[in-house]
C-alpha cells in the first residue's frame, strides 16, 4: 500500500504528498510515473518564460526576421538602437546554443596546445624532457651572465 493512501490521501487531494516527492523516489516505491494526469517522464525542459510577441522585445524580433534596420526598428517600436542590438545578441545567442558562457574574456588563454598533447604516459615524458632541456639551457647562460660579471668586476 502506497504510503499516502494509508493516510487517507489520494494522488488527487491537493494535500498530497506525491508532489514533492521526485521520479527517483517514485520508481523506488514502484509506482507509474504518471500520477493525476501529470506526466513526471516527458516534461518539457524549458527556461524562462515564453517570449510575448506583444512586447516591445518581441515586436522587435519580428521586426529583425524582417530584415529592417535597427535604427528604423527603434523609432518604429519607440525604443532605443541599444534595445534591438541586445535582442538581437540574444538571439544570435540561442542559435549558437552557447550564449554567454560560451564566450572568452579578454586575457583569457585558450585551450593550450601542451594540454592537448598530454595523451597518456608518453605525453608526460615528453613534457619532463622538454622542461629538463629548458632548465639545462637556462642554467648555462646563467653559468655565463655569472662568468661575464666576474670578468667585469675584477
Amino acid at each position: 500500500m502506497s504510503p499516502w493512501v494509508a493516510r487517507g490521501l489520494d494522488s488527487t487531494d491537493s494535500r498530497s504528498p506525491i508532489i514533492e516527492w521526485s521520479r527517483a523516489s517514485l520508481r523506488s516505491l514502484g509506482l507509474p510515473h504518471t500520477i493525476g494526469g501529470m506526466n513526471l517522464k516527458s516534461q518539457p525542459a524549458t527556461r524562462g518564460r515564453k517570449p510575448n510577441p506583444d512586447s516591445k522585445s518581441g515586436q522587435i524580433r519580428t521586426l529583425l526576421a524582417s530584415g529592417m534596420s535597427a535604427t528604423d526598428i527603434a523609432k518604429k517600436v519607440g525604443c532605443t538602437p541599444a534595445l534591438v542590438y541586445n535582442v538581437k545578441a540574444a538571439a544570435a545567442g540561442k542559435k549558437r546554443g552557447g550564449g554567454a558562457t560560451a564566450k572568452r574574456g579578454p586575457g583569457r588563454p585558450r585551450n593550450s596546445a601542451a594540454s592537448a598533447n598530454m595523451n597518456g604516459l608518453a605525453g608526460i615524458l615528453d613534457a619532463v624532457k622538454n622542461g629538463e632541456r629548458e632548465r639545462v639551457q637556462l642554467r648555462a647562460a646563467l653559468e655565463k651572465i655569472q662568468a661575464v660579471l666576474a670578468d667585469a668586476l675584477s
